[in-house]
């Protein structure tokens, strides 16, 4: 009788790939990155590898559809309903927390999203740009909320707006993956851009 690993063995084993791709596409680029580097840092023979991806650019696919996964668990968790600006501003930070913390986890994803996968190839920078469109789409169904409940500015034209913000909350990422970034001045950047927000979003 055939002996067929488990879903979960599969699973594991899975995950360890793209816990060790990441270090490897992190520490030494996609391009230069082989999966040859990625079985050695598992200390299993490279073959192994292609049983679970077909080839390294699988593996970068999965890392970034792992990513947008997370990110929208954490947006979806703030339904767009908020009935005050005040309520907003603290979804806002909520959200921005939740973000953030990923990142601050483990500041290699936002290396490898924001930063290497822009050298990859037009597919790996369109991946990125989905996601970022993704978030976008989530970010201006809490803006038509808020003008239609009236705390928000009735003009405001939401499409730009919501990419605008989406634009901010990535510089404030890329600040976590920087390796000279501290506790304090990433708090400074996360208070600055929902003041921001808020400042430029709010009924007057």
């Amino acid at each position: 009788m055939a002996n067929f690993a488990s879903e979960e063995k599969i699973a594991r084993r899975k995950a360890e790939i793209l816990t060790a791709a990441i270090e490897v596409f992190s520490s030494q680029g996609f391009h230069k990155a082989g999966i040859a580097d990625i079985a050695k840092q598992l200390d299993i023979g490279h073959g192994t590898i292609y049983r679970y991806f077909k080839n390294k650019r699988d593996i970068f696919n999965a890392i970034l559809a792992e990513l947008l996964g997370q990110m929208a668990e954490i947006v979806m968790q703030e339904p767009p309903n908020t009935d005050s600006l005040d309520e907003y501003a603290g979804q806002l930070q909520r959200i921005a927390d939740g973000l953030l913390a990923i990142f601050n986890r483990d500041p290699r994803l936002a290396k490898i999203a924001f930063y290497e996968s822009l050298g990859v190839d037009p597919e790996a920078t369109e991946s990125v740009e989905h996601l970022l469109s993704i978030f976008a789409q989530f970010t201006e169904q809490y803006m038509k909320n808020g003008i239609d409940k009236g705390f928000l500015r009735p003009k405001m034209n939401t499409k730009i707006a919501s990419h605008l913000i989406t634009a901010m909350l990535v510089e404030t990422i890329k600040k976590v993956a920087a390796d000279d970034a501290d506790v304090e001045e990433i708090e400074r950047w996360r208070q600055e851009v929902i003041q921001f927000m808020i400042g430029g979003l709010g009924q007057r």
